[in-house]
C-alpha cells in the first residue's frame, strides 16, 4: 500500500481532531472499488450502486435529519461532488477506499483489501479500516543460493482464503548479476562472508524503509539462511517467522502455499501472545488494565499504549474507544479465533500502558 499506517493513521486524527468530531457528526464511507470484480468495470460499476443504496439507508439515522436543510444540502452537495470525482479518478490502485467528511471537506485513503460498502453518520467508524490493516500481512520471502538471491512476496488476509505473490524483487536484483570471476570467487570463505553481510545489509535497508512487510521467511541453502540471520539488524531479526527448508527452485505458487500454511500457525501463536502478555501485566506488574471501564480511564488519562480487541468488535461497546485511544496515538491489536475468546472471558478488552494504574 501507497500509505504506511502511520501516515494513515496521522490522517485520520489531523481530520477529526481539527473538525471536532466529537461535538460534530462525521460521515463515514467505504466504498468496494476493487477492480479484480468485473462488476465494478461496467459503464456504471456496482460499487456506485452499492453507495447510493447506503445512501438511501441513512435517511434512518435520527443524526442524519439535520443534513436535509436546504443550506446544509448545498454544502453536502460541493463536498458530494469531491468524493465522486476522487472516487471515479482511474489513478487510484488501492481495492477500497475510505473517506471521513463533513460538510466542508474530506480526507481519504486507499486500501489494498477489498471491504464492504457501507456509510456511517455519526462517530467517526474507523474499526473497518483498522481491521482491514490489521488483517492485511505481507510475508517476505527470501531464499539463497551460492550466490543466487530469490524474493517472493507473499500477502496474505486473515479472515479469508486470499492470496497472492509478486516476483521480481529489487532486492534479488541487486544480487542477479553473474560473473565468472563471482563465479571463482564463491568458493572462498572471505567471498562468503563479505556476500551474507551484503545481503544481510540490503535486508535491513529495505525493511526498514518499507514498514509493510511484518514478517520475514528465509529458506534455501539453510547454513546461508542461518548465517544471513544472525547478520541481521535486531529490529529486523524480531520479523523473521522462520528459517524453513523451501527449496530455491520451488515454483512461487508452491512457496506462497508454503508460507500461507505457515503463517496460520504464526498469527494464531502471536495472538496468544498477546493476550498472554496482556494478563501478565495485570497480574503482576499492573501495566495492563482489562474491562471497559478501566481502559476508558485509562484513556483519559492518556496512559494507554496498545488496545487490544477481540473480531468481531462489539460496535456498541467499543467503537469510542477506538476512536478516543486512535486519535490519542495509540496502538490498536486485534486478535482472533481462540485468542479473542479468551480475552472476552477475561474482560472483553484489554489496554497495556506506559506506566502503572495503580
Amino acid at each position: 500500500m501507497k500509505l504506511r499506517l502511520n501516515e494513515i493513521l496521522e490522517r485520520f486524527r489531523e481530520f477529526v481532531t481539527s473538525h471536532e468530531y466529537r461535538n460534530t457528526p462525521i460521515l463515514t464511507t467505504y466504498v468496494d472499488i476493487d477492480p479484480i470484480n468485473p462488476k465494478n468495470r461496467r459503464e456504471r460499476p456496482a460499487w456506485m450502486i452499492e453507495l447510493k443504496n447506503e445512501l438511501k439507508g441513512l435517511v434512518s439515522n435520527p443524526e442524519y435529519d439535520e443534513t436535509r436543510r436546504q443550506a446544509v444540502q448545498e454544502q453536502w452537495a460541493r463536498v458530494e461532488d469531491r468524493v465522486m470525482d476522487y472516487l471515479r479518478d482511474p489513478r487510484r490502485d488501492g481495492r477500497s477506499s475510505v473517506l471521513f467528511a463533513d460538510r466542508s471537506d474530506f480526507v481519504s485513503v486507499d486500501l489494498p483489501v477489498p471491504v464492504e460498502t457501507r456509510m456511517y453518520y455519526g462517530l467517526p467508524q474507523i474499526r473497518h479500516l483498522l481491521f482491514a490493516l490489521d488483517q492485511f500481512k505481507k510475508y517476505l520471502v527470501i531464499l539463497l543460493s551460492g550466490d543466487e538471491l530469490r524474493v517472493v512476496e507473499v500477502f496474505l488476509t486473515r479472515t479469508t482464503s486470499e492470496m497472492h505473490f509478486e516476483t521480481g524483487h529489487e532486492l534479488a536484483r541487486r544480487f542477479g548479476r553473474k560473473s565468472e570471476t563471482r563465479a571463482r570467487e564463491r568458493r572462498d570463505a572471505e567471498y562468503e562472508r563479505r556476500f551474507i553481510r551484503e545481503v544481510a545489509d540490503s535486508i535491513n535497508a529495505y525493511f526498514m524503509n518499507d514498514p509493510d512487510f511484518e514478517r520475514i521467511v528465509l529458506g534455501g541453502n539453510s547454513k546461508q539462511a542461518h548465517a544471513v540471520n544472525n547478520a541481521l539488524h535486531p529490529a529486523v531479526r524480531e520479523c523473521v517467522v522462520s528459517i524453513e527448508p523451501i527449496e530455491f527452485r520451488l515454483p512461487n505458487a508452491e512457496i506462497a502455499g508454503h508460507v500461507k500454511t505457515l503463517a496460520q500457525g504464526y498469527e494464531l501463536e502471536h495472538d496468544f501472545d498477546v493476550v498472554d502478555d496482556l494478563l501478565m501485566r495485570f497480574n503482576r506488574g499492573g501495566t495492563a488494565v482489562i474491562e471497559r471501564q478501566s481502559v476508558q480511564r485509562a484513556l483519559e488519562r492518556g496512559n494507554v499504549k496498545s488496545l487490544v480487541i477481540p473480531y468481531p468488535v462489539d460496535r456498541d461497546k467499543f467503537d469510542s474507544l477506538i476512536v478516543d485511544a486512535t486519535t490519542n496515538g495509540s496502538d490498536i491489536e486485534f486478535v482472533y479465533g481462540e485468542a479473542a475468546h479468551k480475552l472476552k472471558e477475561l474482560g472483553s478488552i484489554g489496554a497495556t500502558l506506559y506506566y502503572s494504574a495503580a
